[in-house]
């Protein structure tokens, strides 16, 4: 940062530091501010996929904040005097001297943010799962940590370098599951028959929503038969599956549990659940 200017004014010894310490700072955050909407001009200017280009936008962030401060840090303390000039062997030193007093977590939280990038694991906008403890919406992947929005709108901040097991809901496709038990007693032939034509209403109303590659449709929903006897709940269970564009995987999984219902109670088919049987004994 070029302040000879500042030599031009007048201040008392003491006042100096202060006023030019206060400045650099001030330029500091205009220029982070200006990166920042630097960035976001591109973004809306290129129009490729916003989601990785957010990504790669606060990784870009992150960067030049990081250096602009550190930039800030040195001028601050050469005004002072306690360094004689700020120049890139010194700025080098005192990285290396932090890095020799402790700051092996945050090299390793950068690298693991460069690899979460590059290997693309996941982007801005993703659902995903860290460590089977946090679940949440992915709102920022900085150098040092990512910020991801739970279901409670608590945004949780996961440092990179702890981020051991990784699971992106919203990976190029999604299989749902859902799973039906029908009691042993009931006409199970006319079950499997209703369940058939559920799969088809499914596929013929969402079928913008199934995964296809091309035009070619791989992945409809179809009934995989009777895959267990279930006797605690006391019926048959059938399974249906299906392969999605990820962002609909619940909300198909739900439309199709309220097709269920409503099917089954025009054909008059029952649903199993726990049932307890009191015997007399005499």
């Amino acid at each position: 940062m070029d302040l000879s200017f500042i030599k031009n004014i007048h201040f008392p010894n003491h006042i100096k530091p202060f006023f030019t310490s206060l400045l650099i700072l001030f330029i500091s955050f205009c220029l982070i501010r200006l990166v920042m909407f630097l960035t976001a001009k591109i973004i809306q200017i290129t129009k490729f996929n916003e989601q990785r280009e957010m990504t790669i936008k606060s990784i870009v962030d992150s960067v030049f904040a990081y250096f602009i401060l550190t930039l800030a840090i040195l001028n601050i303390l050469s005004e002072f005097g306690l360094i004689k000039k700020a120049t890139i062997i010194t700025g080098a030193g005192i990285i290396t001297l932090i890095a020799g007093l402790g700051a092996q977590n945050l090299i390793k939280d950068i690298i693991n943010g460069f690899f979460i990038l590059f290997e693309r694991q996941m982007k801005v906008g993703d659902y995903v799962s860290i460590n089977e403890s946090y679940f949440g919406t992915v709102e920022e992947i900085g150098l040092r940590s990512t910020a991801i929005r739970e279901w409670t709108m608590r945004k949780v901040y996961i440092p990179n370098g702890e981020i051991k097991t990784l699971k992106n809901y919203y990976k190029e496709k999604a299989r749902v599951i859902v799973e039906i038990v029908v009691p042993f007693e009931e006409d199970h032939s006319l079950a499997e028959q209703t369940l058939n034509q559920i799969c088809e209403t499914i596929n013929e109303k969402y079928d913008d929503k199934l995964y296809k590659v091309g035009n070619v449709n791989y992945s409809e929903f179809s009934l995989l038969g009777v895959v267990s006897l279930d006797g605690k709940l006391g019926g048959a269970k059938y399974i249906i599956i299906g392969v999605v564009n990820p962002h609909f995987q619940w909300f198909l999984r739900n439309r199709i549990y309220e097709h269920i219902l409503k099917i089954f109670k025009e054909n008059d088919i029952s649903i199993a659940y726990p049932r307890f049987f009191l015997h007399d004994d005499e």
